[in-house]
């Protein structure tokens, strides 16, 4: 009998970039998983304070992405105003929104919080 090996055991397609006057896509062209995963971040900061939490080599390409998430995750509950470090905060993004799904130990609330630079609030009339 024959074993397919289950999805998630393939190897992931490398991601090719091509740059220089030959290139397509504007100099930059990236295939694979990464064509629709894109983001652009800052770069790493070799000036960051050192984290207790440990991160990637600052030569791996999630290496910014680990910073930010650290740095900009919620540190307390929107609700009750415990700290989060018992909980659990993920991060997505939905096209350039990153949203933290966010746990709390201490009331158990859970819910999104999303990261935004400007809010248009549109208060009725009274």
């Amino acid at each position: 009998s024959t074993v397919t090996p289950p999805r998630h055991a393939r190897a992931r397609e490398p991601v090719a970039e091509s740059h220089g006057p030959g290139a397509t896509g504007g100099g930059h062209h990236v295939d694979g998983w990464m064509a629709t995963h894109d983001r652009s971040v800052p770069p790493f900061d070799p000036n960051l304070p050192p984290d207790p939490h440990r991160l990637p080599p600052p030569t791996e390409w999630f290496s910014p992405h680990a910073e930010r998430h650290l740095l900009d995750r919620p540190k307390f509950c929107p609700m009750c105003g415990s700290s989060l470090d018992g909980g659990l905060t993920s991060e997505w993004w939905v096209a350039e929104e990153r949203v933290f799904l966010t746990w709390c130990a201490s009331c158990r609330w859970t819910g999104n919080v999303v990261l935004f630079d400007r809010a248009i609030i549109e208060e009725p009339e009274h």
